[in-house]
């Protein structure tokens, strides 16, 4: 893969936002040529593109894939000219094989489970994968209202995908399309294994309002960090026995009384639960600092160790070691992939508060990355190491304000 640097695009905001929207106001027309149609917002992404449409009265959510790529590095020119990329476009997003038709079929076996629930598919056509939009408020917001809650609110999304976690859950590989490029492994290799990822890590915040200080600051922490999670690669455990549900962030469970609901499945399969735990609760320690309150971060970051905690006590003592350095190996190359790609942003793509408040605190996380890489390179392990990663959490978090 070509990694993708700061600088000109290959394709501006614009031209990505008015093809994508005339892809999918056609591809509605297509499927509903008897009610009308026109177009929502945009949704902050960076990775599909994601808008509301309505339907007549009704209000559906559209996605469009571009190649399989992060919106990102299609701007940043990873699928090559814009001309290149529509043109490569038109076989991807009829080959049944792109992502939205892989997650298309994913929520329809998702929806023969008795958990977790999932989003409606209203239709998919021409690529693009339109869904009913989910009911309730998402963990993301919740957090940040109630954080004193979110070891509850945590247990209860993990507790929920327990039917897919336990080896070998219901599903047989066959019934699943695995979307194996949403994770966690697979993103960090695809940014930092190639030879252009030196430059892809000098070139970082460029286009940010970052100062140039503080911009060398996080480059040469997260150029040391990469370093050192190559390394430990070894350590994610090889087998795929267990079924996850692969993008499990907070803004994608919502959250309606006691009724959970998830969108935006990656499935894929795993060695065991720790990427979906890693990816809810390292996105949870994210919004944890970029909490404008200090009690509020101090609560949620204590709500994130309770839930690992326990998660931890029920594994067989002999496994605890190696799954947590797993876990955390894990949480860390996915803070390095969603902090790199936010500061790679081009100027004109929408991003949403958080990954904003992100960009704000791109030190405070570098520094977090680079001490927690540290000590897992060494030799702590166990419950210390968990203790104090999230010491230094806590005092960060309390720092950026």
């Amino acid at each position: 893969m070509t990694t993708t640097t700061s600088g000109p695009t290959a394709v501006s905001a614009t031209a990505l936002h008015t093809a994508t929207e005339r892809i999918i106001i056609r591809a509605a027309q297509d499927l509903w040529p008897d009610k009308e149609v026109t177009r929502g917002p945009q949704s902050p992404s960076v990775t599909s593109y994601v808008s509301q449409i309505r339907l007549g009265d009704e209000r559906l959510m559209a996605k469009y894939s571009w190649l399989g790529m992060s919106l990102v590095s299609i701007m940043r020119g990873a699928g090559g000219s814009w001309q290149e990329v529509q043109t490569a476009q038109r076989a991807y997003a009829d080959s049944g094989a792109s992502v939205t038709a892989r997650e298309a079929q994913n929520l329809e076996f998702l929806r023969t489970q008795v958990h977790p629930r999932v989003c409606d598919t209203a239709g998919l056509h021409r690529g693009v994968l339109f869904t009913r939009i989910a009911t309730g408020t998402p963990l993301a917001d919740e957090l940040a209202a109630r954080p004193w809650d979110t070891a509850a609110l945590l247990d209860a999304a993990l507790l929920t995908l327990g039917v897919l976690h336990d080896p070998p859950g219901t599903a047989q590989p066959r019934q699943v399309a695995s979307i194996a490029e949403r994770s966690v492994v697979g993103v960090f290799r695809r940014k930092f294994n190639g030879l252009s990822a030196g430059t892809y890590l000098r070139t970082l915040g460029r286009d940010s309002d970052l100062l140039e200080d503080e911009r060398l600051e996080v480059v040469e922490l997260l150029q040391t960090s990469v370093r050192r999670l190559i390394q430990m690669c070894s350590a994610i455990s090889t087998r795929r026995d267990t079924l996850v549900f692969g993008d499990l962030k907070p803004e994608h469970v919502f959250i309606d009384g006691p009724r959970l609901q998830f969108i935006d499945p990656a499935l894929q399969w795993a060695g065991g639960p720790q990427p979906d735990i890693a990816k809810l609760t390292g996105r949870a320690l994210l919004l944890a600092i970029g909490h404008p309150k200090p009690h509020a971060s101090q609560q949620i970051v204590e709500g994130v160790s309770s839930t690992l905690g326990r998660h931890m006590a029920g594994l067989p003592s002999h496994e605890r070691a190696g799954r947590l350095r797993e876990l955390m190996i894990l949480w860390l190359m996915d803070t390095v992939s969603i902090l790199s790609t936010c500061l790679n942003a081009p100027q004109g793509l929408p991003l949403a508060p958080h990954q904003q408040s992100l960009i704000r605190n791109s030190c405070a996380v570098a520094r977090i990355v680079d001490r927690a890489s540290a000590l897992l390179i060494g030799s702590m392990a166990g419950p210390r190491l968990l203790d104090t990663v999230f010491s230094e959490v806590e005092h960060t978090a309390r720092g950026v304000r």
